[in-house]
């Protein structure tokens, strides 16, 4: 897709970014909080922490993970990019002036084409073009116009709401999978809370949030429809379950060695949204887990929005954390089932568990605030590779990108250097079938 940047603003936001510092707002962030209807967040230097909990982009460089031969390759990046990002102006599009700061609406611009061009092009370095996106692919507060410029359409009603989310699903979707199709990268993605419009879903006299909780099933098909189909329209998996998770869990084997099972841990329950698994897509990840145990699977990796457990470091976060999360059925089957590695997002930062066999990892980063990161994965028959690259980028919030809700990203972020490794793991397969971490550093350390 061709994409335009914002012509009025373009020499403003060059200049801008050459003199942006290199800080990072403090939380909470606009686009990871609740609501997102926040003051404009102030630059100022990150606060001074203990050298293991210092900010992601802070922290030091530990020495790369081990090359396996002949591994099988992957990435894992959830939280890519929690943030719409796409050109309003293209394909024939009216453009439509923000009345508020008279330029005209849009939601990408040189500067975000270069940042997430430099990143993405890094993460295909790697030789894979297997990437895992374990949920919050967009902003996704959709049905909304608080700059009330009509850019989707008016949402008076619940009908304009939904048709509104529809059309902004068909323009903030396609450019999140083309931008990585233009690198190469074929993506894995599962359903985070911002593809249903960000939680809360119930708050009293709140007629959006309202609207999203009623039409949660409607917002997971649109998903979907927009990020599990092939270009011909075709469903991409059909290992799937039955029930509320039809559309949006599934199981693939991305290699010989490696199972991936993608489960939606956000159950519509006693007229709410829950981080738990339906009764129906819990029976079908126990039948996936027992044919992979018959299979002689390797590796069985689940990914899932949430972690299980609070104890994680957490950036700009509302924390979401899985219902009962060790104690749940969900994380008994998984047990019992032979997963061996759980990948989580929603923290936007680092932590590794290691409990009743499974790893859990806990990653994810915000690339608009600078944070981008992401895993790269080897897996061999009898081992398993972790390894965390971090980047350090600088952002602006003189301006902002325009986007549904209030308040939107910085209008100016740049990443001029490559990433830094600051965590590595090595793992592998005991006698009994179990799993051992060999060797930890950094961030990927399992803590107890």
């Amino acid at each position: 897709m061709t994409r335009r940047p914002l012509g009025p603003l373009l020499a403003v936001l060059i200049a801008s970014v050459l003199g942006c510092t290199s800080v990072t707002p403090p939380s909470p962030s606009a686009s990871a909080t609740p609501g997102g209807d926040l003051p404009a967040p102030t630059l100022s230097s990150t606060p001074s922490a203990t050298p293991s909990e210092r900010s992601p982009r802070d922290r030091t460089s530990v020495p790369a993970a081990p090359d396996l031969p002949r591994a099988y390759r992957f990435i894992s990046s959830p939280d890519f990019l929690n943030q719409d990002v796409a050109d309003l102006t293209v394909g024939g599009r009216e453009e439509i002036v923000d009345r508020a700061t008279g330029q005209v609406a849009n939601s990408t611009n040189a500067e975000y084409d270069a940042a997430l061009d430099h990143v993405l092009s890094e993460m295909a370095s790697h030789g894979t073009d297997d990437v895992l996106v374990a949920g919050d692919l967009v902003e996704g507060r959709w049905g909304r116009d608080d700059s009330r410029t009509g850019v989707f359409g008016p949402v008076r009603t619940e009908v304009q709401r939904l048709r509104a989310w529809r059309r902004a699903a068909e323009v903030y979707y396609p450019a999140w999978r083309e931008r990585f199709a233009d690198h190469g990268l074929t993506t894995y993605t599962a359903l985070g809370d911002h593809e249903l419009g960000d939680d809360p879903w119930r708050r009293s006299g709140d007629a959006w949030i309202d609207f999203k909780r009623r039409h949660v099933p409607q917002f997971k098909k649109i998903y979907a429809d927009q990020m599990l189909r092939g270009t011909d329209g075709t469903r991409r998996f059909t290992d799937r379950p039955r029930g509320q998770a039809r559309h949006t869990a599934y199981a693939v084997r991305l290699d010989p060695r490696v199972l991936l099972v993608t489960i939606d841990v956000f159950e519509r329950r006693g007229g709410d949204v829950h981080m738990s698994v339906d009764a129906a897509q819990l029976r079908w990840l126990r039948q996936v887990l027992r044919q992979a145990r018959r299979d002689e699977v390797p590796w069985v990796m689940v990914q899932g929005h949430v972690p299980m457990t609070g104890a994680v470091r957490t950036r700009n976060s509302s924390h979401l954390v899985y219902e009962r999360g060790a104690r749940s059925e969900l994380w008994k089957v998984m047990a019992e089932g032979g997963v061996d590695v759980y990948l989580s997002g929603e923290v936007h930062d680092q932590t590794v568990h290691q409990r009743d066999g499974i790893l859990e990892v806990s990653h994810g980063s915000l690339l608009y605030r600078g944070e981008a990161s992401y895993v790269v994965g080897q897996a061999t028959a009898d081992q398993l590779v972790l390894e965390n690259h971090q980047f350090s980028g600088t952002i602006g919030f003189e301006d902002r990108l325009w986007t549904t809700s209030r308040q939107g990203a910085p209008g100016h972020i740049s990443y001029p250097d490559p990433s830094i490794v600051t965590g590595t793991l090595v793992a592998s397969r005991t006698r009994s079938g179990g799993l051992r971490v060999d060797e930890a550093d950094g961030v990927l350390t399992p803590r107890s």
